[in-house]
Order: C-alpha cells, then structure tokens, then sequence
C-alpha cells in the first residue's frame, strides 16, 4: 500500500452535484453518468500513480478499474459522492471476487466501525507494512494484520507478482547463488533504485509495487553493506 495525496474532485463530478442539490433523490452513486464516473476514475488513476490503491497492480487506464468506496456505501451512504471516499482499484468489475485479492473481497466488511482498517489516505501507511523478497507482505501492528487479512493482500498470486519484481530488479540474486550471470546490485545502487520507483515518470506512472521494491531495496543495501563490512574484516 502507498500513501495517495488527493487533489480537487473532477469539475464535472462538482458542477453534478450542484445541478442535483434542489432534487436530493437524484444524489445518488447509482445515478452519476458514466462519462462522469470516467473522468473521476482518470483523476484518481492520476493521484495513484496509475496504481491500484491497494494492491499496486498496474492500472493501465480507466477500463482497468472501478471507483472503490473505501468506507463501503453499505456503511455510509452519506459518503457515496464524497470524492474523498474514492479510490480506483482492480479489477475493472469492483465485485468481481474470482481473483481472491484485493478491494471486492473488503465488500460489505464493516472493518470501519472499529478503526482497523489502514486506508491509502493515511499519510505514512506505508510504515505499517513490511515486504519480504519472497513476495509476502507481514504486519507491524493488528491494523496493518487485519487490512492484509480483508484484503488478502498475501494471496499467493499477489506475492509472485511482488517476487517477481523484485528479481526483474535485481534484488533476490545473493540468495540465488553464483549460477545468475546477472552482477548482484551494489548496496549505493540499491538505495539508488529505492529512491527511482518511488518517483513516477513523465507520465506520471509509478512502479507497479513501488513500495515492496523501495523496502526490499533498502534492506538489501543494508545487508551488502553489512556483508562488505564482514569480507573486509576477514581480509585484515
């Protein structure tokens, strides 16, 4: 998960709602028009990176994804059309739970009522999670635990898709031995690298699993400098 700055809500979905005021039946999710909902879908693409808020998958582009409700409407009705309520997240069906991860499997949770849910939208949620190279996803606290618990944010296929990254970069090499021709990271590139997918690019695209990625970076520099420390001792 990584911490999602929100800007103004689309014009259209503002100058919609106003339209509405004087017939509050018509203020409902249910009834926004669907190019609407597209540009909202593309604002919230564009705060996130084109990331899901959750899971950071790719989200290439608006047929991607569904407008989550990270209260659930169920819940809070009043917040259906808060903006700030919003993320985009897979899959592009939000009730489809055929994947077994991610935002249709926290459907209908009332995860709210006892504050143990971590949102996006909480600045620095990223420090409640810790990543391993193998792919799996532990908690630093019962929120974080629970929040992977609804989200199944360690669903098998979640975690090869994040171990799959980080060998891509580089970064499990050591522990596969010296059968790899590839030349394992230096601890300056690694820290290197944990600072660039973090970043988006000129597109405004950030790395699928850019956390994971920074994480296991930062500890894989922490662990070669450790291991350079040990060969120069043993070498004095």
């Amino acid at each position: 998960m990584r911490a999602v700055v929100q800007q103004s809500e689309p014009l259209s979905f503002r100058n919609w709602k106003r339209l509405n005021t004087a017939t509050p039946q018509n203020l409902k999710y249910n009834h926004l028009p669907g190019p609407i909902k597209d540009e909202i879908k593309q604002s919230l693409l564009q705060e996130q990176g084109y990331l899901c808020g959750y899971t950071l998958q790719r989200l290439s582009a608006i047929s991607a994804c569904h407008i989550e409700h990270i209260i659930p409407q169920t819940q809070s009705p009043s917040l259906a059309l808060d903006y700030a309520n919003m993320l985009a997240c897979f899959p592009a069906d939000g009730g489809a739970r055929q994947y077994g991860f991610g935002a249709p499997l926290k459907a209908g949770t009332h995860v709210f009522l006892h504050h143990n849910f971590i949102s996006p939208h909480y600045a620095g949620c990223e420090a409640h999670f810790c990543y391993q190279k193998t792919g799996a996803v532990t908690a630093v606290d019962t929120a974080a635990q629970e929040t992977i618990e609804i989200l199944r944010l360690n669903h098998p296929t979640l975690q090869e898709f994040r171990r799959s990254a980080i060998q891509t970069y580089g970064l499990s090499l050591r522990s596969r031995g010296l059968r790899s021709k590839q030349r394992p990271l230096s601890a300056t590139a690694a820290r290197r690298l944990a600072q660039q997918v973090l970043q988006p690019d000129a597109q405004g695209r950030l790395e699928p699993y850019c956390v994971a990625l920074a994480q296991v970076a930062l500890n894989y520099a922490e662990q070669e400098d450790k291991r350079s420390q040990r060969l120069r001792k043993h070498g004095s």
